[in-house]
């Protein structure tokens, strides 16, 4: 309209996975990527909001399916059951897990520069384990950012087994929201997850994650 125009036609271009809050579905390990649009049936998810405090590598006493230096930080099984266990009347389809410290800043990170923490391996087998079919969390992902193009925690999480040498499901409905700031303000506790996704044709969406208070 500036230039003389009718109306305002902007382009979008976008990496998804980089730019800011996004869900993505299994297609982002497989060589479809599917289709996050059609995935989520459920408007309205229960989950358990956690907040976890990273240690290092050699004091989780856990694994991780490539090299990792002892002092590099990660969130272990421990840390996630620990939380989990206080608010163990609940069964959530989610969980979502914000880690500190967590300062406004965080929000504008550029992780290239800031090495963020990672899940243990053993971290993903225990959110299998109780149910879980959606995490969000506050990171840019949940493998480290260097596994050697594994992917070995989004393996076990799609997977079904456990094992990262696995065949993935590729029917799974499960899905990983990243890049989520959730604001100290919001105190742990059960809620109802509303992911809000666009429907794109893709291996994921951007997403607005909200969590409702179950009043």
């Amino acid at each position: 309209v500036a230039k003389g125009s009718g109306c305002n036609v902007p382009e979008i271009s976008m990496n998804i996975h980089c730019s800011g809050t996004h869900t993505e579905c299994v297609g982002h390990i497989l060589e479809k990527p599917g289709d996050i649009g059609i995935l989520l049936r459920d408007i309205i998810i229960p989950g358990l909001l956690i907040t976890v405090s990273s240690i290092p590598f050699d004091d989780s006493l856990e694994s991780y399916h490539c090299d990792v230096r002892g002092d590099e930080q990660v969130i272990s099984k421990k840390l996630i059951q620990n939380e989990v266990e206080k608010l163990e009347e609940y069964q959530p389809q989610a969980l979502i897990i914000r880690t500190t410290p967590n300062s406004e800043q965080k929000k504008y990170y550029r992780y290239t520069q800031h090495t963020p923490p990672f899940f243990t391996n053993d971290a993903l087998r225990f959110i299998n384990s109780i149910g879980v079919n959606h995490i969000v969390v506050d990171l840019p992902t949940i493998d480290r950012m260097e596994d050697n193009g594994i992917l070995g925690n989004h393996r076990i999480f799609w997977g079904g087994e456990n094992n990262i040498q696995a065949d993935v499901n590729t029917k799974s409905n499960s899905t990983i929201t990243e890049f989520a700031f959730i604001a100290d303000d919001v105190p742990d506790g059960f809620y109802f997850l509303n992911l809000q996704l666009p429907h794109f044709v893709c291996d994921a969406a951007p997403s607005r994650p909200i969590l409702l208070k179950a009043d």
